[in-house]
C-alpha cells in the first residue's frame, strides 16, 4: 500500500483533532475531550506523527525550487525562457537575505521538528516496545536525511535533538560543528542499525517507508562527505564498506527506460531505495501530485498547442548531452526526440489548426509504444552524434511520409532558433536539408528561445497526460541504487583500490557502453551526470569533490573563466539572516565565508 494512502487513512483515524496545515499538524486544534498526548501516545497516533514525518518531505522534494535547491550553480543546465536563480546559478547578489535558501533551511528544521515529536510522545507511549522504537527509528532517518542535506549545504548548523511543541524559529541553539552534524548522524544510524526494527527493504512494495537498507545507504553517503569534509581518509573506507552492503553483490539488471517507464511501471523496481512516494489511484485531491514532469524542458507552445509545456529553466546545456557517449541507452530514455503532431504545421497557425485547435499530439509517443514509427513527427531533436545531414536524411527515409517536413533542431555545437517558428522556415533557403546549424547552442542567450532545446522525459507521466503542476503520480527517487556504485566508485578511487573501476562499469554496462579502462573524479561525475540527469544532487557532489568553481569556470556560460574570481570563498551557502537574527545563541560570526 502506498505511503499517501497510509497517511490519508491515518489522518481520517485521528478524527477528532482538526488539522489545519501540515505546520500546525504537531500543535492541534483540539475539538474534542482528546488532548494530544492521549492521541499521539496511542498506536495509531504514533503512526500519524510517522506519516506526517515522512510527508514533510515534499516541501524539500516537490517545492517549486528542487531544481535550484540541488542543480544551479553547476555544469549541466541553463536558462531557458525563464531565467535560473541569479543568485544561486552565477552568485551574482547572493547574500544571507536569500529566500531561496531560507526556504530550503526553514523546511530542513521544520522536518526535524516533526521527527523529534515521535520521539517525544512515544516516551509517553503505552504501545509495545518494538511498535514505539520502529516509529522513533523511522524518524530519525528522515532527521538525518534532513542533517544530511544541512550539512552538504550549510556546513555546521544548529543541531536540534529535542522537540519544541511550538513551531517557528530556532531561538537558542548554538551553531554545531559540521563534524559534530556528521557524527550525529552517523551515531544515529549506526543506532537504527542495532536496534535492527526497520525492514529489511522496502524498494519492491515502493519505496517510501525507511529501512534498513536505506539507513545503510544514507550512512555510505553520509561518510563519503564526511571524507572529504573532515579530511578523514578512513571514512572512504566506511563509506565503501556501507555501500557495497546496499549493492550486496547486486548487478543493475533492469533496462533504464524501463526503470523509469512513464506509465509509472518502474517505480517499484528494486533499484530505487527511498522514494517520496504518490498514488494516483487512491489520493484525494488529484491535483496533489509532483511538478517534475515539468522540469528540465524549455516551452513547445503548452497544453493549448497540445505540447509539453515545460517550466523553461534548468534545460540542458551542451555539455550535460556531450556527457553522453553514442550509443549510450539513458540518452532516449532521458530526452524526447521526437515531438509528435495530428498533422503538418503551418507557418499561419503554429500548432494550431485553423480552428484555434492543438494539433500537437506529445503523449501519443507513449501511447505508441514509446517510439514515433508511423506517426507524423513535427520536431526532430538528433543527439550530436546523429545531427549531420547525412544521419538526418537516413532518419528521414525510415518513415518518409511522416518526416519529409519534421523540423530538425539538432543537438550540437550549433543548433536551430525557433521562435518565432517562422524564423526556422525562413532559415531553410539557406540549409535546404533541414538541419540549420547557424546558432550557438552555448549561448545562453539562444536558450532562452522556445524549442531549442529537446524535453526532458525522465520524469512524464503518461497516465495522466497533463502538464498542469500537480499532476503527475511519479515517486520521486531520493536514494537509488545506482547511486550506491558511485559512492563506491569514488570512495575506492579515494583508496587508490581497483574495484572503483570495477563498480563504475557496472552503470556502464546497463548502459550498453564499453567498459571504462581508467578512472578519476571526472570520469565518475561524468557517469554520474548521465546516469541522474535530473534526480541527481549535482552541486552537494560538486562541492564535496571540489570540482565547484572548476566546473563552473570551464562549462556555467555566466561564469566561464571567471568563476574563482565571482565565487571566491562562498562553497557553502549562507546561514539565512532571518535565522541568525531569531536566535540567540547565533551571531554574525557564525556565518559562512564570503558573505
Amino acid at each position: 500500500m502506498k505511503l499517501y494512502k497510509k497517511l490519508l487513512y491515518t489522518m481520517c483515524m485521528a478524527g477528532s483533532i482538526t488539522l489545519t496545515g501540515c505546520d500546525d499538524f504537531l500543535t492541534p486544534d483540539n475539538k474534542s475531550a482528546v488532548n494530544d498526548v492521549e492521541y499521539f501516545t496511542t498506536s495509531a497516533g504514533l503512526q500519524a506523527l510517522t506519516y506526517d514525518a515522512y510527508a514533510q518531505l515534499k516541501n524539500i522534494f516537490n517545492s517549486s525550487d528542487v531544481t535550484a535547491y540541488f542543480n544551479s550553480g553547476t555544469d549541466l543546465y541553463q536558462d531557458g525562457r525563464n531565467d535560473i536563480s541569479a543568485a544561486l546559478h552565477r552568485w551574482s547578489n547572493f547574500t544571507p537575505e536569500n529566500g531561496t535558501v531560507k526556504n530550503f533551511y526553514t523546511d530542513c528544521y521544520d522536518g526535524i521538528r516533526s521527527c523529534l515529536a515521535i520521539q517525544y510522545y512515544a516516551a509517553q507511549s503505552t504501545v509495545s516496545e518494538d511498535i514505539k522504537q520502529k516509529n522513533i527509528d523511522e524518524g530519525r532517518f528522515i532527521e538525518c536525511l534532513y542533517y544530511y542535506l544541512l550539512v552538504n549545504n550549510f556546513g555546521g548548523v544548529p543541531l536540534v535533538t529535542e522537540y519544541a511543541k511550538q513551531a517557528g524559529e530556532i531561538k537558542e541553539q548554538p551553531r554545531a560543528t559540521a563534524e559534530a552534524v556528521y557524527t550525529h548522524i552517523i551515531t544515529e544510524l549506526t543506532n537504527i542499525i542495532d536496534n535492527n526494527k526497520l525492514v529489511v527493504s522496502s524498494a519492491t512494495k515502493g519505496g517510501g517507508e525507511a529501512s534498513i537498507e536505506a539507513v545503510k545507504a544514507l550512512l555510505a553517503k553520509t561518510y563519503l562527505s564526511a571524507a572529504w569534509d573532515l579530511k578523514k581518509d578512513d571514512y572512504f573506507t566506511k563509506a565503501a564498506a556501507y555501500a557495497d552492503e546496499v549493492i550486496a553483490g547486486r548487478k543493475l539488471t533492469t533496462e533504464f527506460a524501463k526503470l523509469w517507464a512513464a506509465d509509472r511501471s518502474g517505480d517499484d523496481n528494486e533499484e530505487f531505495i527511498f522514494d517520496v512516494e504518490y498514488d494516483a489511484e487512491n489520493q484525494h485531491d488529484k491535483n496533489d501530485g509532483n511538478r517534475w514532469q515539468s522540469f528540465f524542458s524549455n516551452y513547445y507552445g503548452g497544453s493549448e498547442e497540445g505540447m509539453k509545456n515545460g517550466s523553461s529553466s534548468f534545460i540542458p546545456y551542451m555539455h550535460a548531452l556531450r556527457n553522453f557517449e553514442k550509443g549510450d541507452k539513458r540518452y532516449d530514455a532521458t530526452f524526447m526526440k521526437t515531438l509528435l503532431v495530428k498533422k503538418e504545421w503551418d507557418i499561419k497557425n503554429g500548432f494550431k489548426d485553423e480552428k484555434g485547435k492543438p494539433i500537437g499530439d506529445y503523449f501519443s509517443f507513449y501511447k505508441n509504444g514509446g517510439k514515433a514509427d508511423g506517426k507524423m513527427v513535427g520536431v526532430y531533436y538528433p543527439a550530436y552524434w546523429e545531427s549531420d545531414a547525412t544521419s538526418v536524411a537516413e532518419w528521414r527515409a525510415k518513415d518518409p511520409e511522416n518526416r519529409k517536413n519534421t523540423f530538425i533542431i539538432p543537438q550540437n555545437d550549433k543548433t536551430a532558433k525557433m521562435e518565432p517558428m517562422s524564423t526556422y522556415v525562413k532559415d531553410l533557403a539557406e540549409y535546404p536539408d533541414g538541419v540549420i546549424a547557424k546558432y550557438d547552442f552555448d549561448d545562453a542567450s539562444t536558450q532562452k528561445l522556445s524549442w531549442s532545446v529537446q524535453p526532458c522525459r525522465k520524469f512524464d507521466d503518461s497516465q495522466t497526460a497533463d502538464y498542469n503542476a500537480g499532476k503527475s503520480f511519479r515517486d520521486l527517487h531520493v536514494i537509488t541504487l545506482p547511486e550506491m556504485f558511485f559512492v563506491a566508485a569514488e570512495a575506492y578511487y579515494k583508496l587508490n583500490d581497483p574495484k572503483a573501476l570495477e563498480r563504475l562499469n557496472v552503470v556502464r554496462e546497463r548502459a550498453g557502453l564499453t567498459a571504462e579502462n581508467n578512472i578519476d573524479l571526472d570520469i565518475i561525475l561524468k557517469e554520474s551526470a548521465c546516469e541522474m540527469f535530473g534526480n541527481g544532487y549535482r552541486r552537494m557532489d560538486l562541492r564535496r569533490t571540489g570540482k565547484l568553481v572548476e566546473y563552473n569556470d570551464k562549462y556555467n556560460p555566466h561564469m566561464i573563466g571567471t568563476a574563482a574570481a565571482t565565487i571566491g570563498e562562498k562553497l557553502l551557502w549562507p546561514i539565512p539572516q532571518a535565522a541568525i537574527d531569531a536566535n540567540g545563541q547565533l551571531s554574525m560570526e557564525d556565518q559562512n565565508p564570503g558573505y
